[in-house]
Formats: structure tokens, sequence, C-alpha cells
């Protein structure tokens, strides 16, 4: 059946224009950038507020210091301090940044600068009563460290990381692309339950799709902002937007053309992915799964459909293993496990949030502390 979705842009002269709307965006972002850049530059020593994202110690010389992961207004930045610090994770604090050596670039693509003078502030993190809340139906620590980075994108443990890396499912733990999709269809299938009714008697001309779209990505974006941080959800989330825009102004959305001009909307207000190599695994792995949707059409029948769906996410495995691997070269034969564990996850993931919401949230932790104990063969 031929496809009688309008194009993208009828003609040239249109992408020309759009693509010069997108330069102006890019120049307005570095623009504005550049002033953060600036203001901190006529400063020899300015001082910075920001929340304390991660600390751990490192050893170089027989001497060990603390590196700080910092989250601010202008983004993330790395110092370190030789002080015997207290555990200052989701604590605020400002310091003084010694910035004489950090270039625009650097500061476009996250940088490091030493710092003096730290100084801890009043007041905690807005999301401690929810990450004390997780945190309290774990009695081991590794279990609290591993919800916490799941639900709130705080740092894997490192025990938790090298099993990831050796299973091959460190996206399952990035919340990204992959958690967008299991939230906004456990966020239809809800807030379907509870709009149906009332379309039905108040205002049955509306949309459904479109409505409950609208309420999703309000959800979605409201997450983000609970968030506050996390590089690859923002990705996913810009790139749902622009899904859901291209897809209700009727437009096919697996067009590569439609594709590309995402990408490229993406970098015009987020210059900073030009230097993300996360950004173009991301646009890869997309790139794999339209152009599986585009030819595979989806089967009728549910076990058509379960295969489908199995071919689809070992096709993006294997695909996506020939680039990851290219540039991460360390190999591990349980990254195999992955075919079985990533589709495993959409059913973990919904279930182990509700649980948590209930106050269950330790249920699975025994099990969980078993795999992670297990030793893994080393990478190849």
């Amino acid at each position: 059946m031929k496809n009688l979705s309008p194009p993208l842009f009828f003609n040239s002269k249109e992408r020309i224009v759009f693509a010069l709307f997108l330069c102006s965006i890019l120049i307005c972002s570095l623009g504005f950038k550049y002033h953060q850049f600036h203001t901190l530059k006529s400063q020899k020593t300015p001082l910075i507020y920001a929340n304390v994202l991660s600390q751990y110690t490192k050893t170089k010389n027989a001497k060990s210091y603390f590196v700080l992961k910092l989250q601010t207004k202008f983004g993330i930045f790395y110092t370190t301090s030789r002080e015997d610090l207290k555990d200052l994770r989701y604590k605020n604090i400002h310091l003084r940044v010694i910035f004489s050596q950090v270039s625009f670039l650097d500061f476009l693509k996250g940088f490091y600068a030493p710092s003096f003078n730290l100084i801890l502030l009043e007041g905690e993190d807005f999301r401690k009563p929810v990450r004390d809340f997780i945190s309290k139906q774990h009695t081991n620590p590794l279990m609290r460290e591993y919800y916490l980075s799941l639900f709130l994108s705080d740092p894997l443990p490192l025990a938790w990381r090298e099993l990831s890396q050796s299973y091959g499912i460190s996206h399952l733990f990035a919340i990204s692309g992959y958690h967008i999709g299991i939230l906004s269809f456990v966020g239809f299938m809800v807030l379907g339950l509870l709009y149906k009714p009332l379309q039905k008697y108040y205002f049955p001309y509306r949309n459904y799709y479109f409505d409950i779209g609208i309420l999703v990505l309000i959800l979605l974006i409201l997450y983000y902002l609970f968030l506050t941080q996390s590089p690859s959800y923002l990705r996913a989330l810009a790139m749902s937007c622009v899904g859901f825009f291209l897809t209700f102004r009727g437009l096919d959305l697996l067009k590569l053309e439609s594709f590309f001009w995402s990408i490229a909307l993406l970098l015009a207000f987020f210059p900073n992915l030009i230097f993300s190599l996360g950004f173009y695994f991301s646009c890869m792995g997309v790139l794999y799964i339209f152009l599986f949707f585009k030819y595979f059409k989806l089967p009728k029948g549910f076990w058509q459909k379960f295969l489908y769906i199995a071919l689809l996410n070992a096709s993006t495995f294997f695909l996506m293993g020939i680039i990851i691997y290219y540039f991460f070269p360390p190999f591990s034969p349980l990254s195999l496990f992955s075919l079985l564990l990533t589709p495993l996850f959409t059913l973990y993931y919904p279930c182990m949030l509700l649980a948590h919401f209930l106050g269950f949230g330790g249920i699975l932790d025994s099990l969980l502390l078993k795999w992670l104990s297990l030793n893994p063969p080393p990478l190849l």
C-alpha cells in the first residue's frame, strides 16, 4: 500500500530555510554558552555553587585524593581535593575554581579545574526524601546504590558496573531511550484506563492517542526535571518530543530524512552533544531500529509479534556490537546473555518501580546479590 503521508519538505528551498533556522539556533546556543564561559573567565577564581553528584578517591604517587563530579547551572565539571572530606554526595557546596586553563572547547565538552576553599552549604538535595524512601527498603549498601542508579540516575557502584560490562547490559543502567520506551508504554496503559471513561462521557471528540501522548510527554519531562542530570535521558526525551511532533503532523517518522533532521535539531539546541560519543551510539541504535521497522513490517499474530520483537532485539544487539567493540575492544562471552536480559528488563523495570512505590523494593535483593557474587570470566 502506498504511503500517503506528506513529505517533511516539498522542495530544496524549504530545506535550505530550515537549515538556516537551525544554524541560527546553533549560533544562539553557542552564544549563550560563550556568555557563561566569558562570565567565569573574566574572574580569576570564580565562586561556583554546585551539587555533588559523585565523590570517589584516586591514588597518585602514593598519595590519595578525592575526585568530585559537580552539577552547576552551566553544566557538569570535575575537580579534586586533598582535604579529608566527609561524604558530600548530593550535598550543596560552593568553592573557588581556578579557571585560567579552561578553554571554550573544554567548557563545551565538560572539563576539569583545580579548586580551593570548598564550603558545605545548608540544605539537602530536594530528592533526599525519595532517596531515603528507596534506601530504607534495602539493607545492603550495594542494593541501595543499585536502585538509586536505576531510578534516580545516581552513579552505579563499581561492582555493578563491572557486572553490567561483562553481560553487555550497561545500557540498562543508564536511564535513556530504552527506559523512556518502557515508561511511555506503562504511561499509556495506566493513563488510558483513567482517560477512556472520561473521554466517552465528556469529550468523545478528542483524539485519544494525542491527549495521552501529551500527558505521557509531560510526565517524562517532569521526570527529567526531577533527575536534574542525565544526558542520555535528555537526548532520548528530546528525540521523543521530535518524534511525537512528526507523528501527529502526519509525517512519516521512519523516513531517514526525518531522522537526520532530528539529529541536526538536537545538535543545534545542545551543541555539547557534538563531543558526546554516547550521543552517536544512541543515534546509531535508533537508526538500526528505524531501519528494522522500515523494512520488516509488524505482523498480526501474537507469536509472530513475539518473534518480531526478539529479532529486533537481536539485530540491534549484533549491529551495535560491531560499533561498540570497535571503540571498546574488551569482549566477554557473557554479553550474549544481553539477548535474554534486555527483553526481561522490560518486565523487571516497571515491576520493581511499582514494588518500591508499595514499599517492597527489597524483594529480589538476595537473588541479585547472588548474581553479583558470581565471578564472570575475564574480558577478551
